[in-house]
């Protein structure tokens, strides 16, 4: 199958759904975190609380387009699927770590393929051919492969379809990405978006349509490199990026890793498929100590109006009393959150101001992936003392909604360190 569009659609979602009877096709992707059976709406029309506290939601049922070939709904020997093959997310938007809606299930069970929506839009919608994109139905609950031929097309005078023949691609090497991360490159342009991981430090791209592109290199998700490219029919274009270097720094203290991720903080293992609510997650703010707490001692999350705050302590030699820098990384913010800072107690720093608006729930909804806003305060010595020393990290935004929808961020990374 494919999709054709000249512009966007009203309302602003376009989507392949199929809906079907439950009873045969009990369980959906990656259950029950968008069963809403016997749940009831508490935020909005599509976040849900269920009898024992748990909360369900459509969007917790998402993953990211770079790992999202197949997905599914399955019931007794039968499954559902839906597959991206190839270059089926080409023409959508988003970029590699976009994440959508997959399945819901209530009185039915509804299946999803998102090509485009509004949800945490961080670009334009692209136009012209969506897919080709394919349902298949199995006697197995286990995921087909990925692999559908889809080279018909070409036989078929499909408008905006452009075959194999009529494609280029880029390759080269990729490095400077520990391989501790996954090395990702992307290349977009106004028609069409592409993307792969690069494997023992080189690479080779999807066959893309002809064209100039911007190109870019994330550790894991965190933009490390970025320059362009042209490719050009029936040719395959040498292209090395290397990763920006990190300027040499005196690290005072670092917690996480800046790679656009919040996964090894407090609830980040958590927060893809339940609410901030929910009875599982681990209470909210907290106190990390440097030198004995752990990366999942701090929250992944800070609000203005819910979550607490969280408090960092640490100790500075006589020498290490200086001027020092504080780097909060975030990865998505809501309703212009962003973070504040007090040190010891005595000194504020100042308000960085409101982030570019992404007019779309986040963090409530299982997202994370934003513009990925980089913070850094000058800490003066004044402010600093011989022995212990606390930062307090908190949260302020628009607060007109109240609890986890006021003003919030999402943690990437924090690290002070010598000026």
């Amino acid at each position: 199958m494919a999709t054709y569009i000249t512009g966007e659609v009203d309302p602003g979602e376009l989507r392949w759904l199929a809906r079907m009877r439950k009873a045969v096709l009990p369980r959906g992707w990656h259950d029950p975190v968008s069963d809403i059976t016997g749940c009831t709406a508490f935020e909005g029309k599509d976040t849900f609380k269920c009898p024992n506290g748990e909360t369900r939601c459509k969007f917790y049922s998402s993953d990211r387009f770079i790992d999202d070939i197949v997905h599914g709904v399955t019931g007794s020997n039968v499954g559902i699927w839906m597959i991206m093959p190839g270059n089926a997310y080409e023409t959508s938007s988003g970029g590699p770590f976009f994440r959508d809606i997959n399945t819901q299930a209530g009185d039915q069970q509804e299946l999803y393929f998102y090509m485009n929506s509004g949800h945490i839009r961080t670009e334009p919608w692209r136009l012209g051919l969506m897919g080709p994109y394919a349902m298949r139905f199995t006697t197995s609950t286990s995921p087909p492969s990925g692999n559908v031929d889809t080279s018909f097309f070409s036989g078929l005078s499909i408008q905006g379809y452009v075959p194999d023949n009529q494609r280029g691609r880029v390759s080269g090497s990729a490095t400077g990405v520990s391989s501790n991360f996954e090395t990702v490159l992307h290349w977009y342009n106004q028609q069409a978006q592409y993307w792969t991981k690069a494997s023992g430090g080189s690479y080779t791209s999807p066959l893309m349509k002809p064209g100039s592109y911007t190109m870019k290199m994330y550790k894991n998700e965190f933009l490390v490199a970025q320059s362009s490219v042209t490719v050009s029919t029936g040719n395959t274009v040498r292209k090395d990026i290397a990763a920006t270097p990190e300027p040499s720094r005196t690290s005072i203290f670092k917690i996480g890793e800046f790679d656009g991720q919040p996964f090894e903080f407090k609830n980040g293992d958590k927060i893809l498929r339940m609410h901030p609510t929910d009875p599982r997650m681990s209470t909210w703010g907290g106190t990390y100590t440097v030198g004995s707490s752990s990366p999942r001692d701090f929250p992944m999350a800070l609000g203005s109006d819910a979550g607490g705050t969280a408090t960092i302590n640490f100790s500075l030699s006589s020498s290490q009393v200086r001027q020092l820098t504080l780097r909060i990384g975030t990865t998505l913010s809501f309703q212009n959150g962003r973070p504040t800072v007090r040190v010891n107690g005595q000194w504020s720093g100042a308000d960085p101001g409101a982030p570019v608006l992404i007019d779309s729930r986040g963090l409530t909804r299982g997202g994370y992936r934003g513009w990925g806003d980089v913070y850094t305060w000058n800490i003066p010595a004044s402010a600093l003392r011989t022995g212990s020393n606390s930062i307090v990290i908190g949260a302020i935004g628009s607060k007109n909604l109240g609890g986890w929808l006021a003003g919030n961020y999402i943690v990437d990374a924090i690290e002070l360190y010598v000026s």
